[in-house]
């Protein structure tokens, strides 16, 4: 007869051979693919307890095959929020119950859980804002050359004719006082500029046209007086000026300039401190070059900043590094006036705020864009659909402008149809335009064909994360202290995982790994390979039977690979919205069945083997001598493994698990080898106690009385105990 520890190892020196042996089984192959081709079908506990079939392989896959019978009870399990202390599952002692609710993405009305759609993932939302700030630069590389083009040009115009006959002046000029260059007629522009209004009278656009018409020196014939330029130096300042607005450039470096003049120019006229923080121009100016923000400070800040005593180290202007620069720049009285002959700045001061303007005026142009950006990042969360987005004014301008396309040269039912391609397809609409504008754009969204938001990229699924923070808190210890301190690893964790975009951004956090290790039993693990075998596990395709987690030797990885949401190439994959079972779920309770059922066909060979496979499989999870007691099947091993007579089982709780935690070291168990060395001691006392009786043991794990037996005092006290762990 073969030994018990023969038979163990049959089943444990490669697993993933027992696995392909089990799955031979016709009715076991038929089970396990039952449930994958059908949980995906239930939209509610009705459903789910209503097809036995999926119910009992889920209940048989927990280890709650007994429990079968008592549906009404497992709605309730079902129903419940694992992560509520008070719900219904978290007050069971029985930890099996809770595991089996986290496996579901059942809500408390018996409904599945929606998920959590996003129109952009947080990554995609940093590149089109990274776009966006990039298209103020383009468009200032792009103005500023008509700019220079336009300067050029006009000092040679003679004539309104040839203004008109120039396209690009003609444009430039139109553009900057919101006319339609492309629809605007030569013959009525020419009698605009040259003073007549007649041809655009009626127009709804006349103030427009007014604007026009007095950027203009041009005589009502065309022509220009003797020594006239076409514009004025002024006239000239002011259309460039609201060319760089009307393109979005005025954040430009060519617009820093623009300002600059206007404020060498002003300045030295001022006679208080009221002309400056009356004029917005002078005022953001100065604010900039002092190195604040514009958005930060009123009027009245800025005139009490100014007008505050340097020397009194509790004015206002002392309160802050900034507030003392701006003042230092200027030299107004306390009143706001100027001291007789005294200047608003001396030339020295003059240049040096010049000088820290285009220093700091990044800053400003910055200020518009962030406003923008802000009330974008506000909208997008606001939006479920792509009609909702596109409808929206300043979201559609937004993306538009991020991606540099003219608003006039696209309809919205074309940005739509870009919105809901598949950027992974050749065939998509947005990749047949051949356009990189619209590949880019359809890449940077989350829509679906229909339009809806669909799941975001996430690195660990919730229930995967609930579980590996339960795991984590089973390490720590049972004073205030460590859990407090265990409290703030889980906060971390969790708060880093939202960030996490790819396997190596996981590992590349000591903190993050030492929390796994710690969680899943690795914390031995210290050669420098670990990262290298870890980062393999993580990007396994756990139902593949020839990955990485399924090779021999690497069984202890599979249950890290299956709690994480990484694709092959350790990139994150987008979650998967109204499912009933979260993908590392399904893959958990379908390898739950397989050991259970391999388990069972051990037992029916040799009761030992299905116990210290069992043992195996749950010592991890051993955390005091109360986790021992309340199981019987881990009672009964223990026991038979220390050689404990069978009195024991009707001792003091308290006393009884003192016993068992001074001879045995928990930490142990998370020791691969040592682990293998205790279940080798159990087999061989086990077939020494077993040689000669003719009574085998039942199946514990069924509930069943077995060889040591655990009277039902020793059973309730260990329940009441366990309650307050």
């Amino acid at each position: 007869m073969i030994s018990t520890f023969l038979s163990y190892r049959m089943y444990t020196a490669d697993y993933g051979k027992a696995v392909q042996r089990t799955l031979a089984n016709a009715q076991v192959a038929r089970e396990q693919a039952y449930y994958r081709e059908n949980i995906g079908k239930v939209t509610s506990v009705d459903d789910f307890l209503k097809d036995q079939r999926l119910y009992a392989y889920a209940m048989k896959a927990y280890g709650l095959e007994d429990m079968t019978y008592a549906k009404a009870f497992m709605r309730k399990v079902l129903e419940s929020d694992v992560t509520d202390q008070n719900s219904f599952v978290r007050k069971l002692t029985d930890q099996r119950y809770v595991e089996f609710a986290r496996a579901f993405n059942f809500k408390s009305d018996g409904t599945v859980k929606a998920g959590t759609s996003v129109v952009q993932d947080t990554s995609d939302l940093a590149t089109l804002v990274g776009l966006y700030s990039e298209q103020r630069l383009r468009k200032g590389t792009a103005v500023t050359a008509e700019v220079e083009y336009y300067q050029a040009r006009m000092a040679t115009i003679a004539s309104a004719d040839q203004f008109v006959a120039d396209a690009r002046l003609f444009e430039f000029a139109l553009t900057a006082y919101g006319i339609d260059a492309s629809i605007a007629s030569e013959s009525a522009i020419k009698q605009v500029i040259s003073g007549d209004l007649s041809a655009v009278a009626t127009s709804p656009n006349l103030d427009k046209y007014e604007k026009l018409a007095a950027a203009f020196s041009f005589q009502a014939d065309g022509s220009l007086a003797l020594g006239e330029q076409a514009q004025t130096g002024a006239q000239m300042l002011q259309t460039v000026y609201l060319n760089y607005d009307a393109n979005g450039a005025a954040r430009s470096a060519s617009a820093a300039a623009f300002n600059t003049g206007v404020y060498n120019g002003l300045i030295g006229s001022l006679t208080s401190v009221d002309d400056l923080v009356d004029n917005d121009l002078l005022r953001d100016y100065v604010v900039i070059a002092a190195g604040i923000d514009p958005l930060t400070v009123s009027k009245q800040m800025v005139r009490d900043i100014l007008t505050s005593d340097l020397s009194d180290p509790d004015s206002y202007a002392n309160t802050k590094t900034e507030y003392a620069k701006l003042a230092s720049m200027f030299n107004f009285n306390t009143d706001g006036s100027l001291d007789a002959g005294v200047l608003a700045q001396t030339e020295e001061q003059q240049q040096e705020t010049v000088t820290a303007y285009y220093a700091n005026y990044e800053s400003e142009k910055l200020a518009t864009e962030k406003s923008n950006t802000e009330d974008y990042k506000t909208l997008i969360g606001l939006v479920s659909n792509v009609d909702d987005l596109i409808n929206d004014t300043r979201a559609y301008k937004y993306i538009l402008d991020a991606f540099g396309i003219d608003r006039n040269s696209v309809t919205k039912a074309t940005i739509r149809k870009v919105l809901t391609s598949d950027p992974n397809s050749s065939t998509s609409y947005a990749n047949l335009t051949r356009d990189p504008r619209f590949k880019a754009m359809a890449a940077a969204f989350n829509f679906g064909a229909d339009g809806k938001a669909q799941g975001q990229l996430v690195a660990q699924y919730s229930s995967a994360q609930s579980k590996t923070i339960a795991l984590y808190e089973d390490t720590l210890g049972q004073y205030d202290f460590q859990k407090e301190a265990g409290q703030v690893e889980i906060d971390y964790y969790s708060s880093v995982l939202e960030s996490v975009e790819s396997v190596d951004d996981l590992l590349a956090d000591k903190r993050v790994v030492t929390f796994l290790k710690k969680a899943y039993g690795f914390e031995k693990e210290t050669s420098p390979l670990f990262l290298q075998t870890l980062r393999a596990a993580l990007t396994s395709d756990a139902s593949d039977a020839t990955s990485f987690v399924n090779r021999a030797g690497n069984e202890r990885f599979r249950e890290i690979a299956s709690a994480f949401n990484f694709a092959s190439d350790g990139s994150v994959k987008r979650v998967t919205l109204g499912s009933v079972q979260d993908p590392n779920a399904l893959v958990e309770t379908q390898d739950l069945f397989l050991r259970q059922t391999m388990e069972v066909s051990a037992g029916e060979q040799n009761e030992g083997v299905r116990l210290a496979l069992y043992f195996q499989r749950k010592a991890e999870s051993i955390t005091s001598g109360y986790s021992i007691l309340a199981d019987k099947a881990l009672f009964a091993f223990v026991t038979t493994a220390l050689s404990l007579p069978d009195a024991v089982a009707n001792m003091d709780t308290d006393m009884l698990a003192a016993l068992l935690e001074k001879r045995i070291n928990f930490e142990d168990f998370k020791d691969p080898a040592k682990l293998d060395k205790f279940i080798a001691r159990f087999t061989a006392l086990y077939d020494m106690e077993n040689q000669q009786s003719t009574t085998s043991i039942p199946s514990l794990l069924l509930g069943q009385t077995g060889i040591v037996d655990i009277s039902q005092d020793l059973l309730t006290s260990v329940q009441a105990m366990y309650a307050r762990f």
